[in-house]
């Protein structure tokens, strides 16, 4: 199982879930937050996220990448 990790830029806070693929974790993200999630650039919209995937072994969490809040 992989495990991701979210990291809310300016609010130093993390969130973590296991999850079958980006896909499942964006969802599962999206809906603790009240946000609709995506990796999709767009011109109107500030990466606020960064996004980690990492196996079940210890790890430091180093997200990398961007993740877009869109309306819902």
């Amino acid at each position: 199982m992989t495990y991701y990790d979210l990291l809310i830029v300016g609010q130093h806070k993390h969130l973590s879930t296991p999850a079958r693929d980006r896909s499942e974790a964006l969802a599962i993200f999206g809906k603790e937050l009240g946000l609709n999630l995506t990796l999709e650039d767009s011109d109107a919209v500030v990466a606020v996220y960064l996004l980690d995937e990492r196996e079940a072994c210890p790890h430091y969490v180093n997200p990398t990448i961007r993740v877009f809040a869109t309306a819902i």
